[in-house]
């Protein structure tokens, strides 16, 4: 996995063991979410099928199964592939790995390439892949889904009346916007075959799902839930939403009559019981956030963690984060949002970052934001490290925020952490450091 901390000669800081310290820290959440080792300590064979571990201990259940068939869909997918092979070996029969870039994956395993953030032909031909890997699944076979963050795009199969061009215009139009994800996750179910249940719908066997979360603690959330319940929808009617993120025209009213024409996923799953499935979520932002803290206290620093999942605009936000005392610094972790209106490069964690920097001018602390997926933006970098220094030019900072174009000023200012892609997928993490 990409090593945050070894980013520290191509940083322009002013204190480089202050920085060095918050990249430890990067690198401590990181190792923590490892998606290989979470799943491998999840699960463990036995002579009748599978027992299945939470990760706080204190739930442990046996699946009765005469073999699996595995799943694995998301940034973490490979990872948690690898781990599912080393503990249970031969007990899985066959499977599919769809991740968001090729690479090596198990023998039992056929290996798919999604399209993201925007589902494409990959995502579609991977929904086809998995919706067939489902209905192979027998009774006394069991499902073994492998669940995390990236996963709606990379994984989509419209329904009969829905198109790949409305899931495109649909998925394009709400990653501009301010929407929750579980706004989202509602309008891009009601085109989808495998979303919400639906694929677990198609599973004549038991499901047990194991999820990395990059979007809080509710399984239904992560991936879109392709395996799990459905949650009750909001009272909000479908139409409200759209209207709310300005979805309109035939998008809309193929959209809507969709949701009327046809089952929704629960009514759908009906005849599933639910209750003999196993779901456990391995892991979230919030595993990562107290392992960076963990990390800052024994390194000698005063610090703690945000207790809940950071949300709303990725600018406003920024500046609340630096609302911390002299002396101390605080772990944030969640997904933030931008409503983006400019044509320039950079990403959430940029436009946080620079944000940041303005108001850190002259100051000797400093901010870090990263998406640990190691992708902030349709763009090479995971985020930046700011400090006092990083802004000597506050108008020609604030030109580039107005125009959502971070990333070539915090590449000339030395700022961006340029990590690769890691593996795995828990939202982002932010640091606000003022402890020197």
């Amino acid at each position: 996995m990409p090593s945050p901390s070894g980013l520290i000669d191509e940083l322009n800081v002013a204190d480089r063991e202050a920085a060095a310290r918050l990249l430890g820290a990067a690198d401590a959440a990181l190792a923590a979410v490892e998606p290989s080792r979470l799943t491998r300590r999840a699960l463990s064979r036995e002579p009748d099928g599978v027992r299945v571990r939470d990760p706080a201990g204190d739930r442990n259940q046996l699946v009765k199964a005469s073999g699996a068939a595995v799943l694995a869909v998301g940034k973490s997918a490979r990872g948690m592939a690898r781990g599912a092979d080393l503990a249970l070996g031969d007990f899985i029969t066959r499977g599919l790995v769809v991740s968001d870039a090729p690479g090596p994956v198990p023998e039992w395993a056929e290996r798919a390439t999604g399209d993201h953030p925007v589902p494409g032909p990959g995502s579609l031909a991977a929904g086809r892949a998995a919706l067939d890997l489902a209905e192979s699944v027998r009774e006394g076979e069991v499902l073994l889904a492998l669940i995390s963050g990236g996963g709606s795009a990379l994984l989509e199969h419209p329904r009969p009346g829905a198109t790949l061009q409305d899931v495109r215009a649909l998925n394009s139009r709400l990653l501009k916007s301010r929407a929750p994800i579980a706004d989202i996750n509602r309008l891009r179910g009601a085109l989808s075959e495998v979303k919400g249940g639906r694929l677990a719908v198609r599973c004549r066997g038991r499901v047990i799902t194991l999820a990395v979360s990059d979007a809080g603690s509710d399984p239904a959330t992560i991936a879109s839930g392709p395996t799990v319940r459905p949650s009750r929808p909001e009272p909000l009617p479908l139409a409200a939403l759209l209207g709310e993120y300005r979805i309109d025209g035939p998008l809309a009213d193929r959209i809507l009559r969709l949701a009327a024409g046809g089952p929704s996923a629960a009514e759908a799953g009906q005849a599933r019981n639910w209750g003999e499935d196993v779901t456990r979520v391995l892991a979230d932002g919030r595993t990562a956030g107290r392992a960076a803290v963990d990390y800052l206290v024994g390194a000698g620093a005063a610090a703690d963690l945000f207790p809940d999942p950071w949300t709303g605009d990725a600018m406003h936000a920024a500046e609340k984060a630096l609302e911390i005392p002299e002396g101390g610094a605080r772990v944030f972790w969640g997904e933030t949002t931008l409503d983006v209106t400019g044509r320039g490069r950079g990403g959430r964690n940029q436009q946080a970052a620079l944000t940041a920097a303005l108001r850190l001018a002259s100051t000797p602390h400093r901010f870090l934001a990263f998406g640990t997926d190691g992708v902030d933006g349709p763009t090479d970098a995971a985020g930046a490290l700011v400090d006092g220094e990083t802004a000597p030019d506050p108008a020609a900072a604030r030109d580039h925020l107005a125009r959502f174009d971070s990333y070539p000023f915090l590449e000339r200012a030395g700022a961006l952490l340029k990590t690769g892609r890691t593996g795995c997928n828990v939202a982002d993490l932010w640091i606000a450091d003022k402890t020197g």
